[in-house]
């Protein structure tokens, strides 16, 4: 493959609860319960390593933890850029799972200080895409520094995808101050209800319609429905991918990105890279945890 892709954003310890029961309120349920190193832009870097794409990750962890951070992202084939912050901890994600939905409880820790404008320049030389997450925006310390980083990020050449990931944080962050932070990205990637919020529509088809005026492509995810689409004005839908039984939901999307970035990389058509995004998360469901 070639070209490069720089992912930046969160880092966070997951703990998966996977629960075949209704939880039961004041007393004990069952579980089986799985811990692990996860963060939605984490999670898309090592997936595109185990694609075999070129891809350099940057982010913040909590004191002492960045060794083991870089050691696992190495092991993937990531080449791990992260500071570590002297008063918060690394964030923390419990994700409660059922069946084909999840719940998560979230405490986003060093994630928040993230430094975008020490992103070096040398980092941007030469990289096909930037991909960035929602939860970089929310509930940094700067938001402002997150659209000046993009456009620097554009100055070089780069091609700019972000995901929304977070109907719940995206509500309270501010549709319209979402939307000012990330324009002039190349992709828009969000799932059907995200869709739906940010442009304000009552239909994924119109929804798309609304965005695809203010960004070039936008890809939606519709769970087990697949994806829809829509790029140079034509809406397109992408067929799931069959899978005999969903085990973890957990880093669907996460996938579903490293799969859209690796297709484009390889010079596929958008559309094509949506079909092979589709089969990177359909494996992903079958695993316990977010990553291969």
């Amino acid at each position: 493959m070639t070209g490069r892709v720089l992912v930046v954003g969160d880092v966070i310890d997951d703990i998966v609860a996977r629960i075949t029961v209704p939880i039961r309120r004041d007393t004990d349920t069952p579980a089986t319960i799985a811990r692990s190193s996860g963060g939605s832009a984490a999670n898309t870097a090592v997936w595109l390593g185990h694609e075999g794409v070129a891809v350099e990750f940057v982010g913040h962890v909590g004191h002492g933890d960045a060794a083991r951070f870089v050691e696992e992202f190495s092991a993937a084939g990531v080449h791990a850029y992260l500071e570590e912050d002297a008063s918060e901890p690394t964030g923390t994600i419990v994700i409660i799972a059922e069946g084909e939905s999840r719940t998560m409880l979230s405490d986003r820790g060093a994630n928040v200080a993230l430094n975008l404008a020490a992103i070096r320049d040398d980092l941007l030389e030469e990289v096909a895409w930037v991909h960035l997450t929602g939860y970089s925006i929310f509930h940094h310390r700067d938001p402002a520094s997150v659209s000046q980083f993009l456009r620097r990020a554009q100055s070089k050449g780069a091609s700019l995808m972000v995901d929304a990931s977070s109907v719940g944080f995206l509500s309270d962050f501010g549709v319209g101050r979402f939307l000012e932070i990330i324009a002039g990205i190349d992709i828009l990637r969000c799932n059907e209800e995200e869709a739906l919020v940010l442009s304000g529509k009552d239909t994924l088809e119109d929804a798309l319609v609304t965005l695809h005026h203010l960004f070039p492509a936008v890809v939606a995810t519709q769970g087990g429905q697949g994806s829809s689409l829509i790029y140079a004005g034509e809406h397109h839908h992408v067929p799931p991918i069959h899978v005999e039984m969903v085990v973890d939901p957990t880093g669907a999307g996460d996938s579903f990105n490293a799969g859209l970035l690796a297709g484009l990389i390889a010079g596929h058509s958008i559309v094509e890279a949506a079909g092979r995004a589709s089969a990177m998360a359909a494996t992903c469901v079958t695993l316990m945890g977010a990553r291969p």
